[in-house]
Parts: structure tokens; sequence; C-alpha cells
């Protein structure tokens, strides 16, 4: 029993010590109108977080390859209660990943993979554009997967 318990400690603390290293922008999609009453669509910046970035390779690369689909990431964050409306409405939120030695929090690396985070420049999205395509939980309910395909840099 004690074996039991000190595996699923360790399983936890593996869990809690992954670091995450891509800031991303998830944007959400507001329809407004113009001074002319025309609807027009616009991205607005709804939540900013940290995640894990997980590219396709070896047999998921070249099965997604087979149906044009090389282009998906998989992103994995925290799961948080704000999640829980992206799930039910895929098609009004999309993600933009930032760069943080350009963005708004970073300056430039002091170390190996460490960034200097500084307060200043304003807010503006370095990255690539990724539509949702699927939002999965994982086991244990701690960690959520969005699963994407990149959409171009006008999205």
């Amino acid at each position: 029993m004690e074996v039991l318990r000190k595996q699923a400690y360790r399983a936890k603390m593996r869990e809690l010590g992954k670091t995450l290293r891509h800031r991303i922008v998830i944007q959400k999609r507001s329809v407004t109108k113009d001074p002319w009453g025309n609807q027009v669509e616009e991205w607005q910046d709804w939540q900013t977080v940290w995640a894990n970035l997980q590219t396709l390779w070896g047999e998921r690369y070249y099965a997604a390859k087979a149906v044009g689909e090389e282009n998906t990431v998989i992103f994995e964050l925290r799961r948080a209660p704000l999640l829980d409306g992206l799930i039910f409405n895929l098609a009004d939120y999309r993600i933009v990943e930032t760069d943080i030695t350009r963005g708004e929090m970073g300056i430039g690396f002091v170390g190996i993979n460490q960034p200097v985070l500084t307060e200043g420049t304003p807010t503006t999205h370095f990255g690539r554009v990724y539509t949702i395509k699927r939002v999965d939980q994982l086991p244990g309910g701690t960690w959520v997967k969005l699963t994407c395909e990149e959409s171009g840099s006008n999205g």
C-alpha cells in the first residue's frame, strides 16, 4: 500500500512540475457594427495563458499528412474554469502564439531558455495563428489539450 502511495505522489509531482514555455493568447470573435451599419468581425484578446507546444512527429505526423493536416499542433495547458465556455463553441475562438523575446513581457534571455521578464512595451503578437479543432481533457482533470491547425498569419 505504501508503494502505491509513493507512486501516486511521484506521478502527481511530475505532473505539477511540467514547465509551460509558450505564452499564447486565446482570442474571441466579436461582431460589431461600423459607422455605416455594416457588421464587422473582429478578434479580441480574451485570455493569455502559458502552455506546452507539442508538434506531430513520427507515425502521427504521417497519418496527419495523409489527410492534409500536417500543420496540426497540440497546446497543453492547465485546466481553468474559464476554458469551459470554449469547449462548446470552438468556432468563436482561436489561438495566437506570442514571442516572449519580443512581446509584452520579454527583452532577452539570461541563460539557456530563461527569459527576462520586464514591464513596458505594448502587447503585440508576433506568432502564428491557430484554429482550434478539438479540446480534450486529460485524465486527472488538471490538464487540457487543445488540438489546433495553423491557419496563416492573418486568420
